[in-house]
């Protein structure tokens, strides 16, 4: 189960950099996205906090003490709060990347700063890809600190 838990963190390492490429991006010359609506704050703490959460799990890989285990899976879900944050940005709003979708109509054509923000332009598979290998991780590492899975 280690290496399937391991494998699926380097997989939500590699998706959660792809897809924070689009907020990185946000505002430069070679993106179309002029902006994001992720706070600053979670977005530099998430990713940090990914890079802390899988180097704990190498340490419990390596050292197989129970300790490192329930760090991992502590640090998992604290790493889900900004993840959490993130998604909920990613998937408000419109979906449309030119226009914000109308609220009501004709006469309220919708929030203008809906346009062009780069959480719009993130694929919503990568999106479901990274939530649903949470959820492995969430239950595999707080299996692996139980004892029921090695």
């Amino acid at each position: 189960m280690s290496v399937l838990l391991t494998f699926a963190f380097a997989l939500q390492l590699i998706v959660g950099g792809y897809m924070y490429s689009f907020v990185l991006a946000a505002g430069q010359r070679s993106s179309n996205a002029r902006a994001t609506r992720i706070p600053d704050l979670v977005a530099f703490a998430h990713p940090i906090a990914a890079l802390v959460t899988f180097s704990v799990w190498i340490a419990y890989v390596t050292s197989d003490r129970t300790g490192f285990a329930w760090a991992s899976f502590a640090a998992v879900l604290m790493t889900a709060s900004g993840g959490a944050v993130m998604g909920v940005a990613t998937l408000r709003g419109s979906r449309y990347v030119d226009r914000p979708e109308p609220h009501r109509g004709v006469l309220d054509p919708g929030d203008p700063s809906e346009v062009r923000v780069a959480e719009k332009q993130i694929p919503l598979v990568s999106v479901a890809l990274h939530g649903g290998t949470f959820l492995l991780l969430a239950v595999g590492t707080f299996l692996v600190a139980l004892g029921v899975l090695d």
